[in-house]
């Protein structure tokens, strides 16, 4: 297994490992915009427009809980995206 150095990831790469590091990778442990900022350490103002941005490519789905907070989680192509990284 390679080793990845955040430096040379652009931000939605940032996010996606951060978002599989996490292990969000089902509907049911999906987390907010704001929680993802903070688990990836990135400023919360641009996580929604790369989360968006990766949902329109298919690396995450979301979707509104009860609340109406839009919860975000990795698809199975963001999960193999993420580990074509490693190899």
């Amino acid at each position: 297994m390679g080793y990845v150095d955040d430096a040379d990831l652009g931000e939605a790469e940032k996010v996606l490992l951060a978002m599989h590091n996490l292990s969000l990778v089902r509907p049911e442990i999906a987390w907010s915009d704001r929680d993802i900022a903070r688990g990836a350490s990135m400023p919360e103002g641009s996580i929604l427009t790369i989360l968006r941005q990766l949902e329109t490519s298919g690396y995450v789905k979301s979707y509104s809980d009860q609340d109406g907070v839009r919860r975000f989680y990795l698809t199975s192509r963001g999960i193999i995206k993420i580990s074509a990284m490693f190899t």
